[in-house]
């Protein structure tokens, strides 16, 4: 679209880019964020709607789905027209304003008009994957995505590093500790008061037919949540880790916008993912997987993509009203 030539946004444009915001995926669907509109533009907020943060793992993961949320508030602005510009935690006296995204005069970015229309259909697919492997084209642009962002998308290719992986995984399912159980079933209770993961978006439960498990994550590994079924999962789909440089608050909102860019370049590639992250919640694990890093990065997500055999219905968002501010309200 041809940019407007001015930095001001309608009410209607505000609205579109709220919604583009508030499409980002979050961990267990909680949409930790808030999206204040100012004169120049936007301020996104870490808005944690837990008592507490117990974890660094659980602050990591705030500030990761806020990073996404912040990368579509840039695609909606550039789809509509606008170019923007993002000054990551811009105030050391407010740590829960992640980012402000600033509208600027100027020609948009093209590159993220075209993921615009991806926003809606991107799912995170906790179904089991087609046979098939992504081609190393796409892959190529995946790693290309998470580039421009300042992230390097490290794919578990070889050996050892893939069945290093998924040993990883397996350990840190097998050795979660109670309270984490416990929190999980909390979380996915219908009275949690968070945004809950219906069935259909949890996926059936993995059927363990052999005798390591599958490397997908079961969100509701040991509860009994009507309605979900079994499968059998791929043996082995593509496995990725999503890396920063640096670690840290901005490392990790700079890992998020990352990870939202090459997930929306996925789906337009007929590419879906889900998140195995077990082994980054464990400070041991996490640790033994920076190892393996090509260039001593700091691991942030692992991704398992693929071709899906179902699609999810979108998860339910919470209400704009919920979610949207104004300065000068």
């Amino acid at each position: 679209m041809q940019h407007t030539g001015h930095a001001t946004l309608s009410a209607s444009e505000k609205l579109v880019v709220a919604a583009a915001g508030a499409a980002a995926p979050s961990v267990f669907n909680a949409q930790p964020w808030s999206f204040t509109f100012t004169d120049d533009g936007l301020e996104v907020r870490a808005e944690s709607r837990d008592a507490a943060l117990p974890t660094a793992s659980a602050v990591r993961d705030v500030h990761l789905s806020c990073g996404a949320a912040v990368l579509n508030s840039r695609v909606a602005l550039a789809r509509l027209g606008h170019a923007s510009r993002v000054s990551v935690l811009p105030d050391p006296g407010e740590p829960l304003l992640v980012a402000r995204v600033h509208v600027t005069a100027g020609v948009p970015d093209a590159s993220l008009d075209e993921l615009y229309r991806w926003v809606d259909s991107r799912r995170t697919n906790r179904y089991p994957f087609r046979p098939e492997r992504i081609p190393a084209r796409v892959l190529t642009l995946l790693h290309d995505a998470a580039r421009q962002e300042g992230a390097t998308l490290r794919l578990l290719d070889g050996e050892p590093a893939y069945q290093r992986m998924l040993t990883s995984i397996r350990r840190a399912t097998w050795t979660e500790e109670e309270a984490v159980r416990d929190d999980r079933e909390a979380r996915l209770s219908p009275d949690s008061g968070v945004s809950v993961i219906p069935p259909a978006n949890l996926g059936p439960v993995p059927r363990r037919e052999l005798p390591d498990d599958p490397p997908v994550r079961d969100m509701a590994e040991g509860l009994d949540v009507p309605g979900r079924g079994s499968a059998a999962f791929e043996r082995h789909p593509d496995l990725a880790v999503l890396e920063t440089a640096d670690d840290g608050p901005g490392a990790w909102i700079g890992a998020g916008q990352a990870l939202q860019r090459l997930l929306l370049e996925a789906t337009g590639h007929g590419v879906v993912a889900s998140f195995a992250n077990q082994p980054l919640e464990d400070a041991w694990l996490r640790t033994e997987v920076a190892a393996g890093a090509a260039h001593h990065g700091h691991p942030q997500m692992v991704l398992r993509m693929g071709y899906a055999t179902a699609r999810p219905p979108a998860a339910p968002r919470r209400p704009l009203d919920e979610v949207v501010r104004y300065a000068d309200a």
